[in-house]
């Protein structure tokens, strides 16, 4: 997993929950998809998390990738 690079997130601030995990159930349909993490806040406003077949140091990898994302404005 620590020589996949990450290609693309939504590329709107304005996906719904459901919009978001539909584009990504859509690709592991495709089988383009191998792992995946999911993150949010439940309606209590609580942290909630989910992950396929990853370990948690895999999972802050991915975490860590999606940081570095985020603070290069979204490039790749």
């Amino acid at each position: 997993m620590n020589n996949i690079e990450v290609l693309r997130f939504p590329p709107t601030e304005h996906m719904t929950p459901e919009m978001a995990l539909q584009a990504v159930l859509t690709r592991c349909q495709l089988g383009e998809v191998t792992d995946v993490l999911i993150v949010g806040y439940d309606t209590d406003n609580d942290f909630i998390s989910f992950s396929s077949k990853m370990t948690r140091a895999d999972a802050v990898w991915l975490l860590e990738k999606a940081k570095q994302w985020a603070m290069d404005g979204g490039e790749k």
